[in-house]
C-alpha cells in the first residue's frame, strides 16, 4: 500500500476560498435570493468613496503612530552616529509629509464633491 500524498498549500489554499467565498455569499444573501449591499446604504460613487477613504485614513493613522516611534527608537539607538541619525530624521520627516497628505486627502474629497455638487453632477 502506498501512502495517500496530502495536498500542497495552494491547494488548501484554493479550498478555503471557495469555502470562504460561499459562506460570505450564504451571509449576504437575503431569503429572497437578492445580495444585500455589502457597503450598508451607499448608493453613489461620493459615498463609497468616503468609505474607503476613511478605511485608508484609519489603517495609514496607525502606521503612523507605529513608524513615529520606530523613528523615535532609532534617534535613541543612534548612540551619536551621525548617518543614523541622519536615517532616522528623514524616516521621521517622511511620517510628517504622509501624515500631511492623509489629512490633505479628506479636504481634497471634500472640496472635489462640493464642486461636483455645484455644477449638478451630485445630489
Amino acid at each position: 500500500m502506498s501512502a495517500t500524498p496530502l495536498p500542497n498549500a495552494s491547494t488548501a489554499l484554493a479550498v478555503m476560498s471557495i469555502f470562504s467565498a460561499s459562506l460570505a455569499m450564504a451571509a449576504t444573501t437575503d431569503p429572497s435570493g437578492y445580495i444585500q449591499n455589502p457597503l450598508g446604504g451607499t448608493t453613489t460613487i461620493q459615498q463609497v468613496l468616503d468609505i474607503v477613504l476613511v478605511s485608508v485614513q484609519t489603517i495609514a493613522g496607525v502606521l503612523s503612530v507605529v513608524f513615529i516611534i520606530l523613528a523615535g527608537l532609532k534617534f535613541v539607538t543612534a548612540g551619536g552616529d551621525t548617518k543614523k541619525i541622519e536615517t532616522a530624521r528623514n524616516m521621521l520627516l517622511y511620517v510628517v509629509i504622509g501624515i500631511a497628505i492623509l489629512f490633505g486627502a479628506k479636504a481634497i474629497s471634500a472640496v472635489v464633491q462640493n464642486t461636483i455638487q455645484q455644477v449638478g453632477g451630485g445630489k
